[in-house]
């Protein structure tokens, strides 16, 4: 079941601060968001990724915590750190593409617009990690706080060569097991005003093969 705000800690009053909370950290990203809503037609494109959204957040979201939405992404947190995070991950991503593929074969018969027949180009990504976070409010809206909140945005730009992945910090792969950690290309990033972080990734595309 899905974590709510009572589960990770009470509500905040205005400027209310919580003592904070280790866990993981997880941004979903639609891949090639920018240039599909750059070059097609505001009003389908629109549609098509609420859809996908939404298929990010039934699925991931029946586990861990909405924090936010931002646009082209999903930033959910949680209170525990643990192998089962990469089913997770894996299920998003068949998730988002298989409502994709949904989509498009409702919408691709009857319209020719560029906003229908670009969708199949996109894709998702997953920036995770583990760190410390605490939780303020601001009026009505609640605000994550912390230096991982920020170590999280920054690998959202990244050097991975591929556009549909898991890239996971140190801290979240050393809470893997062995096995899953091995699946995952080490690499180092270096992050403005934090410095040089121990990554890796895994690619999603071989689950590609499960979608037919």
């Amino acid at each position: 079941m899905s974590q709510n705000a009572s589960t990770l800690g009470p509500s905040l009053p205005t400027g209310g601060m919580d003592a904070g909370i280790d866990g993981p950290l997880v941004l979903v990203d639609i891949s090639g968001y920018t240039t599909y809503v750059a070059e097609t037609e505001l009003t389908h494109s629109q549609i098509l990724v609420a859809e996908l959204l939404d298929a990010v957040l039934q699925s991931l979201g029946a586990h861990l915590e909405v924090s936010r939405l931002e646009g082209d992404a999903v930033f959910f947190v949680g209170d525990k750190t643990g192998p089962e995070l990469m089913d997770w991950f894996d299920q998003t991503y068949l998730a988002f593409h298989r409502r994709l593929r949904k989509v498009v074969a409702e919408r691709a018969v009857h319209c020719p617009c560029q906003a229908c027949v670009r969708a199949p180009t996109l894709t998702v990504k997953v920036i995770a990690h583990h760190g410390h976070y605490s939780r303020y409010r601001v009026g009505q809206v609640e605000q994550l706080h912390g230096t991982d909140v920020i170590v999280l945005h920054r690998l959202a730009k990244n050097h991975v060569p591929s556009h549909e992945y898991i890239l996971a910090t140190a801290a979240l792969l050393e809470r893997l097991l062995p096995e899953q950690a091995a699946d995952f290309v080490r690499l180092e990033e270096v992050v403005a005003d934090l410095g040089a972080l121990s990554v890796g990734y895994r690619d999603f595309a071989p689950l590609r093969a499960l979608l037919h």
